[in-house]
């Protein structure tokens, strides 16, 4: 006679090897919804802001009046594009980016004793999701913006003197500058416990070390010089290996900000 195989269900020690894993696996679950729950309510307060919402009415404005502009007069699309990217783009994203950036852990000094110390979250996801929040905001605005811009003033431009790559590779190098704002104001963020020192420092380093790097010939580090070359960028006569310097820099500055202000506040006195 034949008999069919049961199974009993095992207990397993406490301090077994998979009794540990399983406690670490349900530990994390927590922490990451944190970390997305911060996220959320970061997107949340920032589409709210009404600093955030006259950005964006600020670039949109100017945008649709240079592809009037463009339209009926012989303008050459490259300097419309350049034109609107220096005088209007860059010096108000500097500002709003310096602001928003700097006052991202600076600005919150009590939430965030409140949250650490109660053991809600931990330090690593607050950053991190300060981090995540800020760039998906500031780089969807822009690319938001100019995208259609530089389409509209592509299509109907008299004088169309860019270039698919050439406006491509420019769109590109002033989306690593946004990054690089984003990132080094948030660090400020973490070492200035005042947040109007975190946003002044940012607003003042960048543009000293900027006009700086560019009188000492080093434009692939300076951000006005890459702004200043726009022009050529989008007509495609920027050589590509020069545009490749530019984004390696930018991006490398951008992630040792990112590192230096995770450690500076994963180590800071609440």
């Amino acid at each position: 006679m034949s008999s069919t195989p049961t199974w009993t269900p095992t207990t397993r020690a406490p301090g077994s090897p998979r009794s540990r894993a399983g406690t670490a696996i349900r530990k994390r679950r927590p922490r990451m919804e944190a970390y997305f729950t911060l996220v959320r309510r970061d997107l949340e307060q920032l589409i709210g802001s009404w600093l955030l919402r006259g950005w964006v009415v600020l670039l949109a404005a100017p945008a649709a009046f240079l592809v009037v502009v463009a339209a009926r007069e012989d303008e050459l699309a490259s300097e419309t594009l350049a034109a609107y990217v220096a005088a209007v783009l860059a010096p108000l994203s500097w500002i709003v980016i310096s602001v928003l950036a700097g006052t991202a852990v600076s600005g919150e000094a009590g939430t965030v004793a409140d949250s650490i110390l109660s053991k809600s979250v931990t330090r690593s996801e607050y950053i991190w999701a300060k981090i995540t929040s800020r760039l998906v905001v500031f780089m969807t605005i822009y690319l938001s913006v100019v995208i259609p811009f530089a389409y509209l003033i592509d299509r109907y431009a008299i004088s169309n003197d860019t270039s698919i790559s050439g406006v491509a590779g420019g769109v590109v190098l002033v989306g690593v500058l946004f990054v690089f704002l984003t990132s080094f104001g948030i660090a400020l963020s973490t070492v200035f416990r005042n947040s109007q020192f975190a946003v002044v420092a940012a607003l003042l380093t960048v543009a000293v070390s900027g006009a700086v790097l560019q009188f000492l010939g080093l434009k692939w580090m300076s951000t006005t010089a890459v702004i200043g070359g726009l022009p050529e960028t989008f007509r495609g006569d920027t050589p590509f290996a020069d545009q490749l310097r530019v984004l390696v820099v930018f991006t490398a500055l951008s992630l040792a900000a990112i590192v230096s202000g995770v450690w500076v506040f994963e180590r800071r006195d609440l």
